[in-house]
């Protein structure tokens, strides 16, 4: 018997104990085991998910037959290097690697990489299949289709991929137990699982490499081995499942019927805990319901309206269309009447995109109570924008930078740092004004300050922010101006991966909020008075702005007089009524049975908002006075 040895090393967060099982390769090995040939001839040595030293992991092989490795971006180089190791020790073993990393135009990819055999294009089971029957002579290798072949430093292309026309031909990796062995391989490590419901995508985003990747059109796995699959992993412990779907929500009663089960099955053993997806790109009211029913089962981990720009002349170029303005104004509101937040996801910098346009696109988000994380453009090897014609038409510039998820080998994405509309220089500040304005308003600084000088005095979102910015830039003794120096320098050398949020929130989080929390008040203060020199309302305005982000210094219950109704006229729709106005404030809490930090739950609840302190009208008159710094 051959031993075949198969990795698809996991996305790994700094600091992080979680990693996903390898769920691509296992369900590349299951398809393979369906077709003749296979078992009688190959024995399946092991998987693995975990980036370690490379020897060591080596070492762990027997005389190894044949290796396939998926790569992503967060594994190419780790790949690269553990194939190497594997061919120098073992020569004669076949070494394939795939996944959506791997260059669909591969003319020159074998020239100084001899230590590679094969690559395999788009969906890998067939491919796979194939070359394991041509290595035991029941096919010729050049009749695999979607491959390539190393000959001597050149590649031999064997034509177009071919795809599986019936998914119910695919065994699920948990079923057959090829994830088993991993707890005992792994010790201490926790694994999170990822289910795969439909494959493809019908949208073709040039920025995307997802519809290429797997063709367009959607396929189904049948509801009958979804069940199975979320009641492995209900018996198992797992704490979150992933979708790898690109669009859940896509199929509104199926889907429906898939959110019941992930409910049941936490129901029925407690696990799992949390469910997270690509939610379709259409979303709608149905996908509303979805996420409300696993929002009140305690498992929905965000609500995510995708829209990478919000401006329609970047649309045209990336090939994408978003939610009329109407459909997503009554996805939001349904959303909220449930109270439930919603996100939305952008991404800094595609063609067309100009520094008016973007900034005035992300505060329009923002003015609607719209969660916004931004990211950069990893210029993927297989899309579109890739195509030396495209980088051209759009003046793109790029550069190679060093991955923020790097592990025992250095990782390396190719990065957009600029266009003809929006130059490098002027990249490296919205990066930052992006960073910081989303920062500011989605954990609680800033959101009843901007709202009451927009309505009151017409200031514009985008105008505030960029005052604030310069502000903490310019002087010394703000509570920000560290943190802004820091990541002025990130934008610098073009460091946008350090701008990811959550990723870099914490430990300003806890300076900002906490150790100079009153320094940061008296400074969003100073910034309100420029636009509002004569306005008295701001004082009141900033002791709310800072009563209603929670702290655990705070009284669970606060009482305060204040001189007009400041917080119903900036985030709801009252009129301001200057006359002394009481409330009570109810600090938020962490989930019962928890004793996290202050910064680490903030942290980890800002994209739903629990952090926020419910405020009400009271009649008792208590007065809270801003505290100077």
């Amino acid at each position: 018997m051959k031993n075949v040895y198969m990795a698809q090393m996991s996305l790994e967060l700094p600091g992080s104990n979680y990693y996903y099982y390898p769920y691509s390769v296992g369900v590349v090995w299951a398809y393979a085991t369906t077709q003749p040939g296979i078992v009688e001839n190959y024995s399946l040595g092991g998987l693995y998910s975990v980036k370690e030293p490379i020897e060591q992991l080596v070492d762990r092989m027997v005389d190894p037959a044949v290796v396939g490795l998926s790569s992503y971006v967060w594994n190419v180089s780790y790949n690269q290097a553990l194939a190497k190791a594997i061919k120098a020790r073992y020569p004669d073993c076949k070494m394939i690697i795939g996944g959506a990393e791997t260059p669909n135009k591969s003319e020159n990819f074998f020239a100084d990489k001899p230590y590679v055999d094969y690559l395999i294009h788009q969906e890998g089971e067939m491919s796979f299949t194939g070359l394991l029957q041509s290595f035991v002579g029941i096919k010729d290798e050049e009749t695999v289709p979607g491959i390539s072949i190393n000959r001597n430093g050149k590649t031999l292309m064997t034509g177009p991929s071919q795809r599986i026309m019936d998914l119910s031909e695919v065994p699920s990796p948990y079923i057959m137990g090829l994830f088993d062995h991993l707890d005992e391989m792994y010790p201490g490590k926790i694994w999170n699982a990822v289910i795969e419901t439909n494959r493809g995508c019908p949208f073709m985003c040039t920025f995307c490499d997802w519809g290429g990747t797997t063709f367009s059109k959607v396929k189904k796995f049948g509801l009958e081995r979804i069940e199975e699959e979320l009641e492995w992993m209900g018996q198992r412990r797992i704490e979150m499942v992933t979708n790898t779907d690109a669009n859940f929500g896509i199929f509104k009663d199926r889907d429906m019927e898939i959110t019941d089960m992930l409910i049941r099955t936490k129901e029925k053993h407690g696990f799992p805990v949390l469910f997270d997806t690509n939610w379709s790109k259409n979303a709608t009211v149905q996908l509303v319901d979805m996420a409300v029913k696993l929002m009140e089962s305690d498992m929905m981990r965000r609500f995510t309206m995708a829209l990478q720009s919000t401006n329609p002349e970047v649309l045209k170029h990336i090939k994408r269309v978003n939610l009329k303005e109407e459909a997503m104004t009554k996805v939001a509101e349904t959303a909220f009447k449930n109270n439930m937040s919603v996100n939305t996801e952008l991404i800094i910098g595609l063609p067309g995109e100009t520094w008016e346009s973007w900034t005035a696109g992300l505060c329009d988000l923002l003015s609607r109570d719209i969660i916004v994380e931004a990211y950069p453009v990893t210029i993927l090897q297989n899309s579109e924008m890739n195509e030396p014609e495209y980088k051209e038409k759009h003046g793109i510039t790029q550069a190679t930078l060093k991955s923020y998820f790097s592990n025992i080998i250095d990782e390396y994405q190719e990065t957009l740092t600029g266009t003809k509309d929006l130059p490098e220089e002027q990249m490296k500040k919205l990066w930052l004004w992006t960073w910081y304005t989303s920062m500011m308003d989605a954990n609680g600084f800033t959101q009843v300050v901007t709202r009451y000088l927009n309505k009151r005095h017409n200031v514009p979102f985008e105008k505030f922010y960029e005052y604030l910015l310069d502000y903490g830039l310019n002087n010394e003794d703000t509570a920000a101006h560290k943190w802004l120096k820091k990541w002025q320098g990130y934008g610098e050398k073009l460091e946008f991966n350090m701008f990811l949020a959550g990723l870099t929130y914490a430990p300003v989080l806890e300076d900002l909020g906490v150790t100079n929390r009153t320094q940061t008040y008296q400074d969003l203060l100073t910034v309100a008075q420029h636009f509002a020199p004569d306005d008295p309302l701001l004082v009141d305005v900033m002791i709310m702005q800072e009563r209603q982000q929670t702290i655990f210094a705070h009284e669970p219950t606060t009482e305060i007089t204040l001189g007009a109704n400041v917080f119903e006229y900036a985030l709801g729709k009252e009129d301001l009524k200057i006359q002394p106005t009481d409330y009570r404030i109810h600090r938020a809490y962490p989930p019962k049975g928890t004793d996290p930090t202050w910064v680490v739950w903030y942290n980890s609840t800002r994209k739903n908002k629990k952090w926020q302190a419910s405020v009400e009208y009271s009649t008792e008159k208590t007065t809270l006075f801003l505290e100077k710094g």
